[in-house]
């Protein structure tokens, strides 16, 4: 069934079980041919654009780097966009959101964000922190008792990935579970204590290890501090200032429609699978917001300027970092939030779709991108590269 309308299907789930495992990874690698680009309405793929940031020769080059990529991994639909200071915003949506019905992919569908909601999790923390109501020394044990060395784990070391808290996503219980029962609801001191028998990994801030168990700990914490659900802050303390309308923070198996199938697919042979439904407190305050192109925008420049947490705690944000080695493509990755060719931001992927949020500090310009497929590489961090390439491009030729 079309998920625009109704519940995931379920066709991938009769795959063997060797599948199922690499489907139910937050890394998954396959891909789908892309849809052959046309004009028009339903039974052709899509592009929808606003009129050109600067004028027609850019605005075909943001449509041409995004069709190369989209093609070169067999991507069945992607909306992206570039948000540039002083110049009207550039958006496409290209392709399919189903590709059995051919339903287009739309600008307004919303798309679960995966990791980018790592970001969020994290600007709340230093919201507290700048309300002193907490501090980024305070040992994790202060606020969730039972995780080894947590007496030396800070809230900074889960923050910037180097607290040696296990991966529960990597571990074979949480993917027999979530094979089991993948409508089931987690709580995230279930989600915690599937780490807790395999860490510490390494001793906290020894190395970097992108682990999604520490934004989980620290999503406890703002619930431990202020008395509300993640929900309910996300709502009051960055949704609502930012005039996120169509962002939430579902943790269900329901999240709004419209949103795009989602899809595993075979790059090597073009075979596409529709991923099934799992509920999306299997990620909690690490994976589990849901948004749209627009909305996804207005986070990145509030993330890449520091608009909710003041400079001084910004600058912390970013000078907290180290080379990452492992996850994500990131060059370095500081307090939730990834440097990329100089770029600030996060991305997300997993279980059929992929984001991609990014700042440039020189320029002022945002780039996003989401599509509704997964694969060995994250090809939404592949369309950013192409669009930053563009539009570095031509701030070089102004300002030669």
């Amino acid at each position: 069934m079309n998920t625009r309308t109704g519940a995931c299907s379920w066709v991938c789930w009769a795959a063997g079980a060797a599948k199922r495992a690499l489907l139910l990874g937050f890394m998954l690698a396959l891909g789908l041919p892309a849809a052959t680009r046309a004009q028009g309405g339903p039974g052709t793929a899509n592009t929808a654009e606003t009129r050109a940031v600067s004028g027609p020769a850019r605005r075909e080059a943001y449509r041409q780097a995004v069709v190369r990529v989209k093609t070169a991994y067999h991507v069945p639909g992607v909306v992206a966009g570039v948000w540039v200071p002083g110049i009207r915003p550039w958006k496409i949506a290209e392709g399919f959101g189903d590709a059995e019905s051919r339903t287009l992919i739309g600008l307004d569908d919303r798309f679960p964000i995966r990791s980018v909601t790592k970001s969020y999790t994290v600007t709340l923390i230093l919201q507290l922190v700048r309300s002193r109501a907490i501090s980024l020394d305070d040992p994790i044990s202060a606020y969730v008792p039972g995780i080894p060395n947590g007496n030396e784990i800070t809230l900074a070391n889960l923050a910037g990935m180097e607290s040696g808290v296990k991966n529960y996503s990597d571990t074979q219980e949480f993917l027999s579970s979530l094979l089991a029962d993948p409508a089931r609801a987690w709580t995230p001191q279930e989600i915690v204590d599937l780490a807790i028998p395999y860490s510490p990994v390494f001793p906290p801030a020894a190395q970097y290890d992108y682990s999604n168990t520490n934004t989980a700990l620290l999503g406890m914490v703002v619930e431990k501090v202020t008395g509300q659900t993640l929900a309910e802050r996300y709502q009051q303390k960055i949704f609502k200032p930012l005039g996120l309308k169509r962002t939430s923070y579902p943790n269900t198996m329901d999240f709004p429609v419209p949103h795009p199938t989602p899809y595993i697919v075979d790059q090597a042979t073009g075979a596409l699978e529709v991923c099934p439904a799992v509920n999306l407190s299997a990620f909690g305050a690490g994976g589990g917001m849901v948004t749209t192109l627009g909305d996804l925008c207005r986070w990145g420049k509030a993330l890449g300027t520091g608009e909710l947490i003041g400079s001084r705690l910004q600058k912390e944000r970013l000078a907290h970092s180290r080379v990452a080695t492992s996850g994500p493509e990131y060059g370095r990755y500081g307090l939730g939030i990834g440097e990329l060719k100089g770029w600030w931001g996060h991305s997300g992927e997993g279980l059929g779709y992929q984001a991609a949020i990014f700042h440039d500090p020189k320029t002022g310009s945002v780039i996003a991108v989401i599509l509704n497929s997964s694969q060995g590489t994250n090809v939404a961090t592949e369309v950013f590269k192409a669009l930053a390439e563009v539009n570095e491009g031509d701030f070089r030729k102004q300002n030669p």
